[in-house]
């Protein structure tokens, strides 16, 4: 099992950082997926949040997972009003506009890490469930993780580092995936009782990034269009986490 993690959380954080570098070599590509990738994310996240992680939990714990999901939910807005914004994908092309967010650099890492470290943690969680809720939270890790790396990559490279440093600073904050990966591991299996509110964690993450982060910058990118390749993309990122737990199931 700890097999699994480790290696679902190294694909989904440090392999996704890479496909980032690679991607970063083609601005106009950039400018022509990064924010589908956000709409697909946001979609994704979404429905792994509400229809894997929290249902799962639910069948473990009862409804005592709403109360320790909410209370997730309100200690996400709480980090993130402490720390001015932990979660940040600004523009279609983030290392253009990105000087709008005035944020430090210890900060966006401080920010970066802890975000790594709760994905980890949700993978971990996932795994220490069944083999399906792991997998299909690894996928809604990955597809969020591109849009992420993106905005940090464009903030960074804004302020003044070098393509090679911004690399190896994000490979080093998602290392700390794998941290948060073992520790949940080591937790989960000492204290059983622990892993509904591990998953109320993980489903409280998901549905957070999605529901405050993501969709209001869809809204705001659609202006008053309807957008509709935006709006598809968001759906199919819905519909890839049905599809994989009905083949999976």
């Amino acid at each position: 099992m700890l097999g699994y993690i480790l290696l679902f959380t190294f694909l989904a954080s440090i392999v996704s950082l890479f496909l980032v570098a690679i991607l970063l070599l083609h601005k106009t590509l950039i400018r022509k997926t990064s924010f589908l990738l956000v709409s697909f994310a946001a979609g994704a996240l979404l429905a792994t949040g509400f229809m894997e992680t929290l249902k799962e939990a639910v069948e473990i714990a009862g409804a005592d997972v709403f109360l320790w999901t909410t209370v997730s939910i309100a200690g996400f807005f709480l980090i993130e009003r402490l720390f001015i914004s932990l979660h940040h994908h600004d523009e279609e092309d983030p290392s253009i506009n990105s000087g709008k967010l005035k944020i430090p650099t210890s900060f966006l890492v401080f920010g970066d890490a802890l975000h790594n470290f709760i994905d980890g943690m949700s993978i971990a969680a996932g795994f220490l469930v069944n083999f399906q809720l792991g997998f299909v939270t690894s996928i809604a890790v990955f597809i969020h993780e591109i849009p992420h790396e993106l905005g940090d990559f464009g903030i960074l490279i804004h302020k003044g580092w070098g393509r090679a440093g911004v690399l190896w600073l994000n490979a080093a904050t998602g290392l700390v995936s794998i941290l948060g990966a073992i520790v949940v591991f080591y937790l989960g299996k000492q204290f059983s009782d622990i892993v509904p509110v591990l998953l109320s964690v993980a489903a409280a993450n998901f549905i957070y990034l999605s529901a405050t982060d993501l969709l209001p910058e869809i809204h705001h990118r659609a202006n008053k269009n309807f957008a509709v390749r935006y709006t598809l993309s968001f759906f199919m990122g819905i519909f890839l986490i049905i599809f994989l737990i009905k083949i999976l199931n």
